[in-house]
């Protein structure tokens, strides 16, 4: 409900208490009252109630602020309008995605990682925009930094490694997502930029925010895999490519490095952050192993690689590999990548959700925004599933035995240098 309408139910209820001369003074008061008189003094507390908090939120977030009723408001507006338009059971594909996670065998997951990965996209990327807004991936943020300000930073630090394009210049987003990063990346540089994704939302999603920014002759998404880019764009068409926390959603890197290989003109070049394990990784500790499962059921991962995988994995592709180093290990920072994961007692932060109250609250409200059918059956259980996912991740920060930030830079071969 918007201010102006929640306004409005305030006043229109506390108008007709004046009107029938009963105000009540307590809640002891209204109960004692009729039905009427309880329904209008209840509008008038819930009203109140969310005003105030209105007012919190903009004195934690600013005027233009994007705080917790704001984006909880966003997703149930989503949530109503998209289930006119969708073609898909929520409670349906979540069943169908946790049984493609229940053999331990990567290998299964693999065989199936388009259907997976599509799945996992229909049922994430409104509980993403809820928490993330459009930028799905991680950063950590050095003093002063706000959470967005981190986001584009390490946006625009990825972008750099692109080889100084000019404005115009033709670069590929693989694995784009809605398209935050590609629109704040080509805002930053005039490039042209083409994100591509394989779930049909996404792309509707990206088009209509570039759309409503203006930017749709200069960024837009298409709806396509990205192990297959060389059926759907022209060989060597594209002036530098970039991904960001996606290609880890391959089968296999060999098979999207290559693809990305084929669309790069000669002496392009791409950056990547990927998700990965690290040296501290131990596939013989219990603990680690349940953090690699948590991460890959609750990101819709067919399996996640060593960095050191990731490297071999270019070269054997016939790239030139110019730099790489962990990210996460960097100095300066203020805030880690996997903070926004940790446990929080603030209402008011998207953190409160994965404490023992907040799990209970989320898990509970959206069972009961089922009920009501303005969320669709089976939300809760996604939500479930992301704050797992999240629990694994936080895990992995804090041991250092996982990176979603794993920076690495290629070069093909050719061209001027």
């Amino acid at each position: 409900m918007s201010l102006q309408a929640t306004l409005a139910v305030g006043a229109g209820a506390a108008g007709y208490l004046k009107y029938v001369g009963k105000v009540p003074a307590s809640f002891g008061d209204i109960a004692r009252e009729g039905g009427d008189v309880k329904a209008a003094s209840y509008a008038v507390v819930a009203s109140a109630s969310l005003l105030g908090a209105n007012f919190v939120e903009y004195l934690f977030y600013g005027p233009n602020g994007n705080g917790p009723i704001a984006r909880c408001s966003d997703f149930i507006r989503t949530c109503l309008g998209q289930e006119k338009s969708r073609k898909i059971v929520v409670k349906d594909w979540i069943e169908e995605y946790n049984q493609l996670h229940k053999a331990e065998d990567a290998s299964v997951r693999n065989s199936a990682y388009a259907s997976l990965v599509n799945h996992y996209y229909e049922l994430a990327t409104l509980f993403y925009e809820v928490g993330w807004c459009q930028s799905f991936h991680f950063a950590y943020h050095m003093v002063g930094e706000s959470f967005a300000e981190g986001i584009r930073r390490h946006e625009y630090y990825l972008a750099s490694f692109l080889g100084g394009l000019k404005p115009g210049s033709k670069i590929i987003d693989v694995g784009c997502g809605i398209g935050g990063p590609y629109r704040n990346i080509s805002r930053f540089t005039g490039w042209d930029i083409t994100g591509v994704t394989l779930n049909e939302y996404q792309v509707k999603r990206a088009n209509h925010l570039c759309k409503i920014n203006g930017l749709e002759k200069q960024a837009r998404s298409v709806q396509g895999d990205f192990m297959k880019l060389s059926s759907i764009f022209p060989k060597e068409s594209f002036d530098g490519a970039y991904a960001i926390e996606a290609t880890c959603h391959a089968p296999e890197r060999r098979g999207v490095y290559g693809e990305i290989f084929k669309v790069l003109k000669p002496g392009a070049y791409f950056a990547t952050y990927e998700w990965c394990l690290t040296d501290l990784y131990d596939k013989s500790n219990p603990k680690h192993r349940l953090m690699k499962k948590q991460v890959e059921e609750g990101d819709g991962l067919p399996d996640i690689c060593h960095t050191s995988e990731v490297n071999l994995a270019l070269k054997d592709c016939g790239f030139e590999v110019i730099t790489y180093r962990d990210m996460a290990l960097d100095p300066h920072q203020a805030k880690v990548w996997y903070l926004p994961m940790m446990p929080s007692l603030n209402p008011f932060t998207q953190r409160f959700q994965f404490n023992p109250v907040g799990m209970f609250v989320t898990k509970w409200g959206l069972r009961l925004l089922e009920f009501l059918f303005i969320v669709p059956h089976g939300t809760s259980k996604v939500q479930v599933m992301l704050q797992q996912a999240a629990l694994g991740l936080a895990d992995g920060g804090k041991e250092g035995t996982f990176t979603p930030m794993y920076l690495i830079v290629a070069r093909k071969p050719g061209g001027k240098k």
